[in-house]
């Protein structure tokens, strides 16, 4: 065999060859389609986002049967309230300190490479979010207290 006898091509005339247009005799080298894993801290990020939604919203129902018994026919408060208050401070506290975990863990999904990104985007931009409504809250208590005096 020679150099020549590589450079022929045996096949029929009306055959095709795998591949297309090339005539090599040979298929080119089909890639399988690599499948890429969601990235773990993205989808903690997001689950983080839900669980402090949804105590957002626990938190807010309790404060408010907890406050509900104390008002009067006027809706100006009538007794003790300060447990009521003091949950629902605390409860927003530790749940905005969950958001900043999301939105660090978030960052950290973005982050990896060779993973796919959609629920690190999600989790960031919903734990960012909601800090950010936290801390528009704060300014506006802030400021109307500022202007009770």
């Amino acid at each position: 065999m020679n150099e020549q006898d590589y450079s022929t091509n045996n096949a029929p005339q009306n055959a095709t060859t795998p591949g297309g247009g090339d005539h090599s005799g040979y298929a080119p080298y089909r890639e399988e389609p690599r499948v890429i894993k969601h990235s773990g801290p993205g989808i903690a990020s997001f689950v983080i986002a839900m669980v402090a939604l949804g105590g957002y919203i626990v938190s807010f129902i309790v404060a408010g049967t907890l406050i509900a018994p104390v008002l009067n026919e006027t809706g100006a408060l009538k007794g003790e309230t300060s447990g009521a208050f003091l949950f629902l401070g605390l409860a927003i506290l530790a749940l905005a300190a969950l958001n900043v975990i999301g939105v660090v863990v978030g960052i950290i999904g973005l982050a990896l490479r060779g993973r796919r990104k959609v629920f690190g985007i999600i989790g960031t931009i919903i734990n960012g979010l909601v800090l950010l409504l936290f801390l528009l809250l704060i300014a506006v208590a802030l400021m109307s207290a500022g202007s009770l005096h």
